[in-house]
C-alpha cells in the first residue's frame, strides 16, 4: 500500500496546487470578459473565415455594403483578426449558441452576447445567385439597423 500510496501522493500534489490556481485564473478572466461585454454594449460583429469558396465573395460583395456600425471579425485559419482583444473575441466565438458554420453575426446587448448563423442565407446567394439585398437586409434586421442597403 505504501508502494502505491507514495507515488499517487507525489502525483496528486501538483494537481492539488494547480486546480485552485486554474480556477482563480478562470474567474479573473470571466470578470474581465464580463467587463468587455459591458464596455462594448451595442457593438455588432460580422464574422467570417478563410473558406476559399466564400472569402473572396464576402470581401468583394458583402463587406463593402455593410453599415459602418458593424465591425468585422475574420478567422484566418485559427488566427482571429479583429480590432478587439483576441482573447475576448475568441471566448465569444467559442461560446456561440447558434453556431452553424460561418458567416456568423454577433451583437452585444445588455452585457450579453447574442449570435446568429447566416450560413444558409449566405450560401443561397453564393450558390443559387439569390439577390444579396435580401441577405444584407437580414443582417440589418438582426442588428436593428434601419438603413437602406445598397
Amino acid at each position: 500500500m505504501v508502494i502505491i500510496g507514495i507515488p499517487l501522493l507525489a502525483l496528486s500534489i501538483p494537481m492539488i496546487i494547480f486546480i485552485p490556481i486554474k480556477s482563480f485564473c478562470r474567474k479573473r478572466f470571466e470578470k474581465k470578459y464580463a467587463e468587455f461585454l459591458i464596455k462594448n454594449d451595442g457593438k455588432n460583429f460580422f464574422c467570417y473565415n478563410n473558406r476559399k469558396n466564400s472569402k473572396k465573395y464576402i470581401e468583394e460583395n458583402i463587406l463593402l455594403n455593410l453599415p459602418k456600425e458593424i465591425d468585422i471579425v475574420y478567422l484566418n485559419g485559427k488566427k482571429i483578426e479583429s480590432d478587439y482583444t483576441t482573447e475576448f473575441i475568441s471566448e465569444a466565438l467559442y461560446n456561440l449558441k447558434n453556431y452553424n458554420r460561418f458567416p456568423h453575426l454577433l451583437k452585444i446587448r445588455n452585457g450579453q452576447l447574442i449570435d446568429k448563423s447566416i450560413n444558409n442565407p449566405f450560401y443561397n446567394i453564393l450558390n443559387l445567385n439569390k439577390p444579396k439585398n435580401d441577405f444584407l437586409s437580414q443582417i440589418n434586421r438582426f442588428f436593428n439597423l434601419d438603413k437602406n442597403v445598397a
